[in-house]
């Protein structure tokens, strides 16, 4: 059975992917691109995308990378990340799920599949499923970000209060292990440890 996961199907995933006209795949690493020819077709990704009048019904969103992000993920992996790993997520689409086994019930080989239900590899505490969809060697990524609806509110507090903060991974590990085993159960508890493990952390 072909994807179709929420409405978001492989046929509509090709229908908002952009065509590179920078001339090269993007497997290529940046050093392989002028910095100036990437930010002007990342403008120009955006502007395609705004023109699109994408329309997701809940529990599906979506959001377009700002420049300024873009700038920043540049300079962070310049010079020798391939460019469709660094703008991966040009595009975002987001999906609240239940429990993440409808999700495996799909036929997902259409995509690059990265698995974080149980953690990153360098745990800081987020957790989801995120599919990459790319049309070609030609084409921008497009990420598909899957969370159930608490991984999704305790994932926007980590980034709200600790990844914004800090950059250590080692305090938003210890945060999500405290939200496991059931330290908190609203924003307020959650706001009261956060400063607590920051407190302890400064104390380090």
């Amino acid at each position: 059975m072909e994807f179709n996961f929420y409405g978001i199907t492989p046929n509509i995933l090709d229908e908002l992917s952009y065509e590179s006209k920078l001339g090269k795949s993007l497997k290529n690493t940046l050093r392989k691109f002028n910095k100036d020819d990437i930010f002007k077709e990342i403008r120009n990704i955006s502007r395609y995308l705004n023109s699109r009048k994408i329309d997701f019904k809940f529990p599906v969103s979506y959001r377009i990378k700002s420049y300024h992000s873009c700038l920043i993920k540049y300079d962070k992996y310049y010079p020798n990340m391939e460019l469709n790993k660094c703008f991966n997520d040009l595009l975002g689409i987001r999906i609240i799920v239940d429990s993440y086994y409808e999700l495996f019930e799909q036929d997902l080989s259409f995509f690059r599949l990265a698995d974080m239900r149980t953690g990153k590899a360098n745990d800081d505490g987020y957790r989801g499923v995120h599919l990459y969809y790319q049309k070609s060697n030609f084409h921008y990524p497009i990420e598909l970000q899957i969370n159930t609806k608490v991984d999704r509110q305790i994932n926007d507090l980590l980034h709200m209060y600790i990844y914004k903060h800090t950059k250590s991974n080692l305090i938003g590990k210890e945060v999500r292990k405290l939200f496991d085993e059931g330290n908190f159960k609203n924003i307020e508890e959650f706001k009261g440890v956060i400063e607590d493990v920051l407190c302890d952390s400064e104390k380090i």
